[in-house]
């Protein structure tokens, strides 16, 4: 039985830790008047991104380097399309969008299924945080699943901006509360009057299926 702990998310040892077989690159990405930041590594000629940073108080620059301290000090554009992928996503475009090439290692089971549960809420759609943790299986593990939304290390391509408190209110966010809602009005949310996402967005809390638990989709 898979067991929810209190902290059940992607150490921050891990993102410190040093990469000795892996060439480790960074690229800052203009997404209009956002910048979005990018770490990803070639492992083997495979590309793997490690983390996406969202604008905040901290440059993203400071934050790569504190984070990632192999990283190669010049940046590079990734391969693949990838930053123009995230680059849509950013501006509210509908993608279709392949997790293959995110390094999901690092999560606990708990935070992969809730993560990929997340990446299955559609464009257009919003899922409260107890939805979310009905979604995977564990209806009273909100708090647990708004943990792992607070702490996602792919934002945007995995759209943690797309789960909202049980009052219909976007709740927070990385890249802040305004960010957050501009993102769902570029999806096509409307919010009402009280700033809140109305119940016609929000998809139903369906329980997790029995052949999910193996999902790496």
């Amino acid at each position: 039985m898979l067991k929810v702990n209190k902290i059940d998310l992607r150490s921050s040892a891990f993102s410190l830790k040093i990469y000795t077989r892996c060439l480790m690159f960074y690229q800052i990405i203009k997404a209009g008047n956002d910048e979005i930041g990018l770490v990803w590594e070639d492992a083997g000629g495979k590309t793997q991104v490690e983390c996406i940073y969202l604008p905040g108080r901290e440059k993203i620059i400071q934050k790569i380097f504190r984070d990632f301290p192999a990283v190669e000090k010049k940046p590079r554009k990734i391969s693949g399309g990838l930053d123009r992928l995230i680059v849509d996503l950013c501006l509210g475009k509908e993608r279709r969008v392949d997790l293959s090439f995110l390094n999901l290692s690092g999560l606990t089971e708990f935070s992969g299924r809730v993560l990929r549960q997340t990446h299955r809420i559609p464009r257009g759609k919003v899922c409260t945080y107890s939805g979310l943790a009905a979604r995977v299986g564990f209806p009273r593990a909100a708090r647990a699943a708004g943990s792992v939304m607070a702490n996602n290390p792919f934002p945007l391509v995995i759209p943690c901006h797309r789960v909202i408190r049980a009052d219909g209110t976007p709740g927070r966010f990385g890249g802040g509360a305004d960010m957050k809602r501009r993102l769902l009005e570029r999806e096509g949310i409307f919010f009402d009057a009280k700033g809140r996402v109305p119940s016609e967005y929000r998809v139903t809390a369906k329980r997790r299926r029995r052949d999910d638990a193996g999902d790496h989709s």
